[in-house]
């Protein structure tokens, strides 16, 4: 019978043993659970510490595994409602996790969206920007181009052509004065078989074509008359252009005669018109048809303004120099025609600095 209490009394013992022990396992469930619910107001943890309080237990009850059976089936039981709460919890914040993930996805692919459009429009002020910078640089570019043009002093031209050109010895005169002048060679014939040759040491040069005049004391050779039929004439200037291929200016040598006859003149100008040649009229005569024929074929009407040399003295010379840069200075261009002489040369050096108000040009720079 004693016996009997004693087991009695050891089974109670353990049975307040046991429920003490779910007592206090449900008691820090439920303290744990309010924990994770604070903790999840302020960050998302896995539930670490729930999972090590459960391995905890789980060792208290294997040590005690072989003395209590019953507890043992109990806990098992309890295990088991705990797990599918725990997983269960687990899962709820799995799902939570998974949600504030996709959320927190969603707001930075709305905020990248934003900062890329962001980005697009401040490029796209930066490249109008650009512009509008680049155009003010480009205006202000050609301000500066367009004062600098307008202020560069533009002096007037003049154009000065040395006829009869034949010789070493004139080329070697011209050149020595250091002058922008222009030569004018006599066709190649057999008192001058050199001036096409001559002709190339010269970047522009022009043609002086003898043409007949109503009074000279000894005609070139080959001279053209007005009585020349116009394949005598063509014929003619076919040979110039042969020798002088890259000629464009031609000018008559004396010509009183020739340029005052309209018939023989209008001849002329249909062989020039064909080598693609310009006449330039040395006004020898007053009455000359090249202005009227300049016009009928629509060419510029180019024409000596000033003979420097009528008089072989420098002096004199100096007084011609004098007065076509005066005209050029009036008109904007003048052409004067001098002669390859001594004191012709000679005038022109000695009027350098009289020169230097004009600029001196070819007449490819004014006439195109």
């Amino acid at each position: 019978m004693k016996n009997i209490h004693t087991k009695y009394k050891v089974f109670l013992a353990l049975c307040i043993l046991v429920l003490g022990i779910i007592l206090f396992f449900l008691g820090s469930l439920f303290l744990q659970k309010k924990d994770i619910e604070i903790k999840n107001k302020t960050q998302i943890t896995k539930p670490m510490v729930t999972t090590q309080k459960k391995i905890e237990i789980f060792e208290t009850l294997e040590n005690n595994e072989s003395n209590f059976a019953l507890k043992d089936e109990k806990l098992e039981f309890l295990d088991k409602n705990i797990s599918e709460i725990l997983n269960l919890n687990n899962n709820t914040q799995e799902n939570k996790i998974k949600n504030d993930d996709i959320n927190l996805s969603t707001e930075q692919n709305s905020s990248n969206n934003i900062q890329l459009e962001n980005i697009k429009q401040i490029s796209k002020i930066d490249e109008n920007l650009t512009k509008q910078i680049n155009n003010e640089q480009n205006l202000t570019s050609q301000q500066v181009k367009k004062q600098l043009h307008q202020t560069k002093p533009n002096k007037p031209s003049l154009a000065i052509i040395i006829d009869d050109m034949a010789s070493h010895t004139h080329v070697d005169m011209l050149k020595k004065t250091n002058l922008k002048l222009i030569p004018s060679f006599f066709p190649p014939d057999k008192r001058h078989p050199y001036t096409a040759e001559l002709a190339k040491d010269f970047e522009f040069f022009m043609v002086h074509l003898p043409l007949a005049a109503i009074k000279y004391d000894k005609a070139e050779l080959n001279t053209l008359e007005p009585k020349d039929s116009k394949e005598v004439i063509f014929k003619r200037i076919a040979y110039i252009k042969k020798h002088f291929p890259n000629l464009k200016f031609i000018n008559n040598h004396t010509g009183s005669l020739f340029t005052a006859d309209e018939i023989a003149m209008k001849n002329l100008f249909d062989a020039f018109l064909k080598n693609d040649f310009i006449f330039v009229d040395s006004r020898t005569i007053g009455n000359s048809k090249a202005p009227k024929l300049a016009k009928q074929y629509h060419q510029p009407y180019i024409a000596r303004d000033v003979f420097l040399d009528n008089e072989d003295n420098i002096e004199y010379i100096k007084k011609q120099i004098m007065q076509v840069v005066n005209e050029a200075k009036a008109k904007g261009f003048a052409i004067a025609i001098a002669h390859p002489r001594k004191n012709t040369f000679e005038a022109l050096v000695q009027s350098k600095e009289l020169l230097n108000s004009v600029e001196l040009v070819y007449l490819n720079e004014i006439y195109k």
